[in-house]
């Protein structure tokens, strides 16, 4: 069990009203100037190669590579192994999270990415009227992905590989794969700081909705000969 002792609702609500608090104030600006100094940061310290690096391993949280080419393709494969329509669940599941949970917010919130053609200090604002066409960068869709995308690829794992998946890989594609996407997003300057902390207290809450699904119950087994 995924949530373990940590499974009470009270987790769930703590993390909503953080959300909410959390957007509050990059809403009012407290979080500006450390937004403005990690870009800074970042376009001073951007050679290339760590540029391409950072690239390839933001694909660890691009939609199409996540849902088309991962959830996809271990959904067709469990389809094959276990003849059962239930195994296209986990990637609905992970779907309906994600443009739900995240979707609304991105336009409500109307923020710029950092590297927006607007000055820095224009384009960190919220609710911002004179956000460029692409204004949905709060909270980071790419954390979310990896918050609720990388569970529904774990369990589709567990239908396909022979043997249950290793605690070390389960715990770098929950764990680790959420920092690194983090960590490349604002390098590559894709999203503020804030976005990516928005996205994890989001994600987190999205997380624990998709572990509350009986996956062991509910995705078969592959059927045997």
């Amino acid at each position: 069990m995924v949530l373990g002792r940590w499974r009470s609702w009270w987790w769930d609500v703590l993390l909503l009203a953080s959300l909410a608090l959390f957007t509050w104030m990059v809403a009012l600006g407290w979080f500006d100037r450390l937004d403005l100094a990690v870009r800074a940061w970042c376009v001073d310290h951007d050679p290339a190669w760590a540029r391409r690096i950072a690239i390839i391993l933001n694909h660890l949280g691009q939609g199409w590579v996540l849902t088309y080419v991962l959830t996809g393709g271990l959904t067709a494969i469990a389809l094959i192994m276990t003849r059962s329509w239930r195994v296209v669940l986990p990637g609905i599941a992970a779907f309906i999270l994600t443009y739900v949970g995240a979707g609304p917010l991105k336009v409500w919130t109307h923020r710029d990415a950092p590297s927006s053609l607007l000055p820095p200090e224009v384009s960190v604002q919220m609710f911002n009227d004179a956000a460029t066409t692409y204004a949905l960068s709060y909270p980071s869709g790419h954390i979310v992905n990896t918050m609720v995308w990388w569970p529904a690829i774990v369990v589709l794992l567990g239908v396909v590989l022979p043997r249950p998946l290793p605690r070390g890989w389960r715990r770098f594609f929950l764990g680790w794969i959420p920092v690194i996407v983090f960590c490349t997003t604002v390098y590559l300057s894709y999203h503020w700081v804030t976005d990516d902390v928005a996205a994890v207290i989001l994600g987190l809450f999205l997380a624990r909705c998709f572990w509350r699904i009986p996956w062991e119950r509910l995705v078969p087994a592959p059927a045997t000969s």
